[in-house]
């Protein structure tokens, strides 16, 4: 209903061609010319449709894009992670993904990524079944990863334990926390080795949940070309797809992963970490993995 047409003239665009044209869209990453000529309307008329199902479906994100939030759905999640590699108590892996886009010409510089390219750099939290449950979609490509979890709604959640004992799982490119565990970087023991092994296991949903992403949509991947609008248009695409995501894992419509291109556009040296999350990460591995 929210895409029916206001008038009922003969030029009006119908609804379902408004959406099929913008999923059209999303998932080739084609130039908006051929998506318009496909769907039977001008390249002007779609850039309009476009904009009218993005904020069409952007109304129903709060309900496919949510955080684990009660006790019942955060001992699921925990459940899913533990039955992965045997990792405890894991709420959610976290990462960030870089998607191309053409920059605004005055800001230019701060686009600019590590590889040399522009992009937004977008922070995802996933569960163990490849379900984005969080996200922001707003940090150019030249923020780093620590510095966008630190400034997000999440992060003040979790600092204040509002997710009881759960942590994240994340790499050296974020902080160590009590509610954020990241790899021991220079393992010496083999209790160490054991978390290190489990961790990377449990964290790497998150990784295949970008490939199987990009390759679903490919206008958020680079072999799709750089996306062509202004950075507030590009974000609102990026969680249009996320959700779209994860209505079609909810529906059981699987689909083949695509390596992920942004490694090494995060500093994998680790963070300082505080005594906090030093001492959990500590317990954990000699209450768990010795």
């Amino acid at each position: 209903a929210d895409l029916e047409p206001a008038t009922r003239r003969s030029q009006a665009v119908p609804a379902m061609t408004k959406l099929l044209a913008s999923l059209h869209f999303f998932a080739s990453g084609s130039f908006q010319r051929t998506v318009a000529f496909t769907a039977g309307i001008s390249q002007s008329r779609f850039s309009e449709v476009l904009s009218e199902a993005l904020n069409a479906m952007l109304r129903w994100m709060a309900k496919f894009i949510r955080f684990p939030h009660t006790q019942t759905s955060l001992n699921g999640t925990k459940q899913g992670f533990f039955a992965v590699a045997g990792f405890p108590r894991v709420i959610g892996a976290i990462d960030c993904t870089h998607v191309q886009l053409v920059p605004p010409a005055d800001t230019k510089h701060v686009y600019r990524n590590r590889k040399h390219t522009h992009s937004l750099n977008v922070q995802c939290v996933c569960d163990a079944k490849g379900i984005i449950t969080n996200i922001v979609a707003k940090y150019p490509g030249s923020v780093h990863n620590s510095y966008i979890l630190r400034n997000s709604a999440l992060f003040s959640k979790l600092r204040n334990g509002e997710f009881g004992d759960g942590w994240l799982v994340g790499d050296s490119a974020y902080p160590l926390h009590p509610f954020l565990l990241t790899p021991v970087l220079n393992p010496t023991t083999a209790a160490e080795n054991r978390y290190n092994e489990a961790h990377i296991r449990t964290r790497n949903v998150v990784e295949r949940t970008f490939g199987i992403l990009k390759s679903r949509f490919r206008c958020l991947d680079r072999t799709g070309g750089a996306l062509l609008y202004r950075p507030e248009k590009v974000a609102q695409i990026v969680v249009t797809c996320c959700m779209l995501h994860n209505i079609a894992k909810l529906h059981g419509l699987e689909h083949d992963a695509m390596p992920e291109d942004n490694v090494g556009l995060s500093l994998r040296m680790e963070q300082q970490p505080n005594a906090a999350g030093t001492q959990t990460r500590t317990s954990l591995i000699q209450s768990h993995f010795l």
